[in-house]
């Protein structure tokens, strides 16, 4: 039974597109078949091991301890041999934070081309994960829902509410503002080549702003915001309230991040660190919701996925 879910998962990694994937990183290396040197490790197969690795919750000693004992993965990976631990953190410094925000919007394209995602309604939202202690590039903010003031960064995600997936997301200090991230977020988002474009857009009342609801109006886009500072309890139509439950779907994905991506447990230091942290996690939420949802799981159950093919 194992043996044919993981050929039916090999199947399906075939299946999706990363010749682009594969150009991007190769392209970071100097190395040319035919001429002299030495091949690298696969870059598609060590792109690949940080997403299983980090969502496994894993450090580098026990992930190589993982593939030394799984011929499935080192074959899936393109390993001839198990790298050793110094090649992920060589990788890393290698490939850099703007290549791997890369290789996520384009995953996001490719998987709005396979309609797996839609973008018809997004929510958006902030969410604060504690960094280390002895992090410079961190700052002080306020968690509302824990009421307390939390040492860290801020995630920012446009989300995709049918499936609970991130299509954009930034990385601030913990003190910033959800709304000064509309913007960037907002220009990915207008980005992408989709044949379903955006109707809705949900957010809080810390998105009630002029500017915001202006932007998304002028592109046919119904904001679904709550007002923030009135004077007396907005009525709202039924449809605005259905709309508007579909907001939490950017909270459940949080949730679901943060189950694997603990700063002060991993020791992740500086914004650059935790911006390429938090784009190979999404990135890996992306990869397996689409095999979940091909082998007729929930696209949204990370663990899932884990407990059968890894």
């Amino acid at each position: 039974m194992t043996l044919n879910r993981r050929a039916s998962l090999r199947k399906k990694i075939e299946n999706l597109n990363l010749s682009e994937i594969k150009k991007v990183l190769e392209s970071k290396y100097e190395y040319t078949p035919g001429k002299p040197g030495r091949p690298p490790i696969s870059p598609t197969g060590l792109f690949l091991s940080f997403i299983i690795m980090f969502l496994r919750t894993e450090s580098y000693r026990d992930y190589h301890a993982f593939l030394e004992k799984d011929q499935f993965w080192r074959w899936q990976l393109e390993f001839k041999n198990v790298p050793d631990i110094g090649s992920f953190s060589n990788f890393l410094k290698r490939i850099g934070k703007d290549t791997f925000e890369q290789l996520f919007t384009d995953i996001v394209q490719q998987l709005l081309e396979q309609c797996f995602l839609n973008l018809n309604t997004i929510a958006i939202d902030g969410s604060i994960i504690p960094a280390n202690p002895d992090d410079p590039e961190a700052g002080w903010g306020w968690d509302h829902i824990q009421q307390k003031y939390v040492y860290g960064y801020k995630l920012h995600a446009l989300v995709d509410t049918r499936s609970e997936l991130p299509v954009a997301i930034t990385i601030t200090k913990a003190g910033n503002h959800d709304s000064t991230q509309f913007k960037p977020l907002y220009k990915i988002l207008k980005n992408y080549n989709t044949r379903f474009s955006t109707r809705f857009f949900t957010a809080d009342k810390g998105y009630d702003a002029y500017y915001i609801r202006k932007a998304l109006m002028k592109n046919n886009i119904q904001p679904v915001i709550k007002a923030g500072r009135v004077p007396f309890e907005p009525h709202y139509p039924e449809w605005f309230k259905d709309k508007y439950r579909e907001r939490t779907s950017v909270e459940r994905f949080f949730s679901r991040f943060k189950e694997h991506l603990d700063l002060r447990k991993q020791r992740i230091i500086g914004k650059r660190n935790v911006e390429i942290y938090c784009n190979i996690i999404c990135t890996g939420m992306l990869l397996i919701g689409y095999f979940n949802q091909q082998h007729g799981f929930s696209p949204r159950s990370v663990k899932t996925f884990l407990r059968k093919y890894t």
